[in-house]
């Protein structure tokens, strides 16, 4: 029997942690709303990457919550749809879906009440232009060429480049274009533990260079610079629509972070946690180590590399778990809980 109970622990340990490919299926529709808990962006480890790699993003504090919602782009402004509406006329530009974006711009030109047009199939995911009122006057503004914010399928070590670029001509006033040139790399993948949720991930670094060209019509001037180079770091799981952790920099400087949560889920303290299926932190753990047990749990035990039962944790009604893993070796374990007819297992680490 130890053979096979040995085959079973490498089968789970394995499975814990597969590399997943990442497809269209995984991008938002219409309809789809994306909620997510801003976070303190020095929290983040952003150096951690690599081919199977834990990130332990348990600790995260928990800010201000938010929420994305993508919407059809018949409910968008209609003169916003111009570009985004038109499968004959402009079929690259043919959007799925539209969100909120963000306003920009400086004295003499107001881009407000942004919506952001999005495009997806089996090549990849693309940001295809805009529509805003600039500087009062709704419009529809394409990227020529469009901005592919991904590749597919994507695989671990893909790279990609994507060059666009947009332009604003408010008559009598000034001309903006600006263009920017994105390059991905998916440096990494392996299991994220965030305060609630674990996923199977691929990281993906994107980096994006921008420079803005102007022309004031009235001093007869134009003139161009190199925005801050902008690095966004997404890990991205199957069937989340959106990066369940992102990290944002600028110039070198990170400025923003923020992580998928459903609402009812994120705990407020470790005592609330409200779990919905099995989940171990901190990881790498040393002493005491939490486990989430769907209700429903009920014997449970821990297994090593080998498939050898280490330690049988009993009955197991459902919620939280704390055990005391101090006077194990170091090592990868998994924990085992049968629930109902299933066998629910989530893989740890013991680090001293």
């Amino acid at each position: 029997m130890r053979p096979i109970t040995a085959l079973i622990a490498l089968f789970l340990l394995c499975g814990a942690q597969a590399q997943i490919t990442i497809t269209e299926a995984d991008m938002p529709s219409a309809g789809d709303t994306m909620r997510y808990r801003n976070t303190a962006a020095q929290d983040v480890d952003i150096m951690l990457t690599g081919p199977g790699v834990i990130w332990d993003m348990s600790g995260l504090p928990v800010q201000t919550e938010g929420a994305d919602t993508a919407v059809t782009v018949g409910s968008t402004p209609l003169l916003y749809q111009f570009f985004f509406n038109n499968a004959i006329l402009y079929p690259e530009y043919d959007a799925d879906y539209a969100m909120k974006g963000v306003a920009f711009g400086f004295q003499q030109l107001q881009v407000e009440d942004v919506y952001d047009y999005y495009k997806k199939d089996t090549d990849g995911f693309r940001n295809v232009g805009f529509g805003a009122t600039i500087n009062g006057l709704p419009a529809s503004v394409r990227r020529q060429p469009v901005d592919r914010i991904h590749a597919f399928p994507m695989d671990f070590q893909d790279t990609d480049a994507s060059f666009s670029t947009f332009q604003l001509d408010v008559p009598n006033v000034l001309f903006f274009r600006q263009e920017q040139l994105r390059e991905n790399e998916v440096d990494g993948w392996g299991t994220l533990y965030l305060p609630a949720d674990t996923f199977e991930v691929l990281r993906v670094r994107s980096v994006l260079q921008k420079h803005d060209s102007i022309f004031v019509e009235q001093f007869g001037l134009g003139f161009g610079f190199d925005e801050p180079e902008t690095v966004e770091y997404k890990w991205i799981a199957a069937g989340m629509d959106a990066p369940v952790l992102r990290v944002t920099t600028t110039g070198g400087v990170a400025t923003s972070a923020r992580f998928f949560y459903d609402p009812g889920v994120v705990p407020l303290s470790v005592g609330d946690m409200p779990f919905r299926k099995p989940g171990a932190f901190p990881i790498p753990a040393s002493g005491m180590i939490s486990f989430n047990i769907p209700k429903g749990g009920e014997d449970a035990v821990i297994v090593d590399a080998s498939g050898a039962v280490v330690r049988e944790l009993g009955h197991v009604p459902g919620g939280l778990l704390q055990v005391d893993v101090s006077d194990l070796p170091e090592g990868v374990y998994v924990m085992r809980a049968l629930q109902g007819t299933q066998d629910g297992s989530v893989r740890f680490v013991v680090q001293h």
